[in-house]
């Protein structure tokens, strides 16, 4: 079928597009008007096909049936801009910038900044500058990247996608792992954009409440399929929304998950004399700002405990100094399992006792590989499945994937699954190897509010097992764990006490 014509009003027209994954259907039967005038969300649960649409839009993945028609000025991969949270610097495919960019390996240089990616391209030209004044990122281009905080980071992201100013931009999920702060301005941010632009949006989203008021339709997907579309007054109604956020993959029987944990392990935490982490008056820096100084902390044997703090405060660094990632956990005063870092312990020994689930190693984990071979992978803490694992390890790993409900998209491709099963896929793989302390940075971060739910109470399950300690890092209210004994704020390194979480469990 002909494009759109150049005076057409829609940007594009969708009729019975359908997506096959690996032999299963993941899309079907979608109808999609998209007039120019128009903004657009889509909500849905994780794994109901939301990503999936942006993919075929952005020629990432073809449709196995209908048809596409789009408007001429939507040809060219500059005029289609798009944010999501695996999205690394320099992943997208733009025309005009691919010739100088290497693909992101995970590890951007210290030395790089905002100035040193775009400074050729982009900032010699007054509309570049006065975006990034308009995001409030102007006084950060000589900052390191690396030092940017988890909302400055979407800001770069959304900066690198804007600055070859496109017709259409698609967010998905942007608000995912920011603070409320970061969140507020993030939102007010996008306004703008749309007041002064003739820019449309889409926005891909769990959460009603994320939706800014300039949205003027709303699609609603299930399981690959469109349960509603039409003006947002008429669409988001209580009835409708609850139709979406029902499971999309098997649900577990909670008190086999609890029975389970507790008879597959020997050990108890409360037995251990040695705190696993111990840290003395670190002073951790990144390019001359400083993320906090004079932090001490002892997390004692048998607690689970909470970091809570703002988008940049450092929480995400206390985890790279617990597992050895951060350099400056080798000049500071950090014990873990009793062995100061640096003095000649063995860091894989270490790693072995220790289970991890980040988004940054979700961005990182880009192996096609299935989402078993994923949780596989985690006997050996390595980013993709090398060798061969032992039968008892192998049902280990298969338990783990019920106790989660991804026993039935198992065999899927890891890259091709949405955030949210990412991340639980990644959460199986840390425990696959009974770790003594589990660091669980943002976890529900890309989940659905039915798999949050889910998620918290498989936690607190573990907490009550009391074999695994369990760090637990977020900025979200509503992530309280009962589980949790303390809680540790940061910058500044306050600490608040839970009696309750010891008489409850």
């Amino acid at each position: 079928m002909p494009d759109l014509a150049e005076d057409s009003i829609n940007w594009f027209e969708m009729k019975g597009i359908a997506v096959r994954l690996q032999g299963r259907i993941v899309l079907e039967k979608v109808d999609w008007s998209f007039e120019k005038k128009e903004h657009w969300a889509i909500l849905g649960g994780n794994g109901a096909g939301k990503s999936t649409i942006l993919r075929v839009l952005a020629q990432q993945i073809s449709y196995c049936k209908g048809t596409l028609r789009r408007h001429p000025e939507l040809q060219g991969v500059t005029h289609l801009g798009w944010v999501h949270l695996n999205q690394p610097l320099g992943l997208l495919a733009q025309e005009k910038l691919k010739d100088r960019w290497e693909e992101y390996s995970g590890r951007v240089q210290e030395q790089q900044t905002i100035r040193s990616m775009f400074s050729e391209y982009m900032l010699a030209e007054n509309e570049s500058k006065d975006l990034l004044r308009l995001m409030k990122l102007d006084s950060k281009v000589d900052r390191p990247i690396r030092g940017l905080s988890n909302g400055e980071w979407r800001k770069l992201l959304l900066f690198q996608s804007l600055i070859l100013f496109p017709k259409l931009l698609m967010l998905d999920e942007p608000f995912d792992g920011l603070d409320k702060t970061s969140s507020k301005d993030f939102k007010s941010l996008l306004r703008e954009l749309v007041q002064h632009s003739k820019l449309s949006l889409i926005l891909v989203s769990h959460r009603q409440d994320e939706l800014i008021p300039e949205i003027t339709d709303v699609m609603g997907l299930r399981n690959g399929k469109m349960e509603y579309s039409g003006r947002r007054s008429s669409i988001l109604t209580e009835q409708n929304l609850k139709k979406l956020y029902r499971s999309e993959t098997k649900a577990s029987d909670t008190r086999k998950f609890q029975s389970e944990i507790i008879v597959s392990k020997f050990r108890n935490i409360e037995d251990s004399l040695i705190p696993p982490v111990k840290m003395d008056n670190v002073h951790l820096y990144f390019q001359g700002h400083t993320v906090f100084e004079d932090f001490s902390w002892t997390w004692p044997p048998g607690e689970h405990w909470q970091v809570a703090g703002t988008n940049g405060s450092g929480k995400s660094s206390i985890v790279k100094l617990i597992v050895g990632e951060h350099l400056q956990a080798y000049s500071n005063k950090v014990w873990i399992f009793g062995k100061r870092r640096g003095s000649g312990e063995n860091i894989w020994d270490l790693r072995k006792r220790i289970g991890v689930v980040t988004p940054e190693l979700q961005m990182n984990y880009r192996k096609k590989i299935t989402g078993r071979k994923v949780v596989y992978s985690g006997f050996n803490d390595s980013i993709g499945y090398y060798g061969a694992i032992s039968e008892q390890q192998k049902e280990t790993a298969e338990n783990w994937l019920n106790q989660f409900g991804l026993f039935e998209i198992a065999e899927n491709s890891f890259l091709n699954m949405s955030y949210g099963q990412q991340r639980l896929f990644l959460l199986a793989r840390a425990m696959v190897k009974s770790p003594e302390i589990l660091l669980l940075d943002e976890p529900c971060q890309g989940l659905d509010p039915y798999q949050r739910s889910e998620l918290i109470n498989k936690i607190n399950l573990l907490g009550k097992s009391k074999t695994t300690q369990i760090l637990y890092i977020s900025h979200q209210v509503e992530d309280k764990l009962d589980c949790i004994g303390a809680t540790i704020f940061l910058p500044d390194g306050r600490i608040e006490r839970n009696l309750s979480a010891f008489r409850k469990f």
